[in-house]
């Protein structure tokens, strides 16, 4: 999609990156949670102020995909937060896309442009953790070689889902 702009994340974009993560959260996966968890998990994820903290940390980065302005995906990446060897590795702590660009290659681009600054930054491997049910995902990341090297629990409020770990040696 050549009509997409892809660019770091700046500190003036906190609320509408904010937003967007929350609905593309709550699209894929509200229906899988209580209301009262979801709302736990989105209030703590994803208000301006927190978006805006993570986007004044150096040790974070995200990458916005838009269209006429608008956010139509983004990627965070920064240090990993999992029980893994975290020694020269990076995470890849999410990547969504609006369902208006599923299929064109912005989720590749993103991805793409992930592995690239981790390998700038020194890394050798890249970690992620995917839904155990999130076949799509699994699909798109087997495509670039993340396997499956263990498991955790992602809290969601009080509800604990069974997340795979996937790792890549860059």
């Amino acid at each position: 999609m050549s009509e997409i702009v892809y660019r770091d994340a700046r500190a003036a974009d906190a609320e509408a990156l904010g937003a967007f993560a929350e609905r593309t959260f709550t699209e894929t996966f509200g229906h899988l949670y209580p209301p009262e968890d979801l709302a736990a998990y989105v209030e703590a994820k994803y208000p301006a102020h927190v978006v805006a903290a993570e986007l004044g940390d150096p040790n974070v980065r995200y990458v916005l995909a838009q269209r006429k302005g608008a956010i139509v995906g983004y990627s965070k990446l920064g240090v990993v937060d999992m029980d893994v060897d975290a020694t020269d590795a990076l995470e890849l702590h999410r990547l969504y896309v609006d369902a208006s660009v599923k299929g064109a290659g912005v989720a590749k681009a993103l991805m793409d442009d992930g592995l690239a600054w981790a390998r700038g930054k020194g890394a050798k491997v890249m970690y992620l953790s995917v839904w155990e049910n999130n076949a799509r995902a699994q699909a798109f990341y087997k495509r670039y070689g993340f396997e499956h090297v263990g498991e955790h629990k992602f809290m969601v409020g009080r509800v604990a889902d069974r997340d795979f770990i996937w790792r890549l040696a860059l």
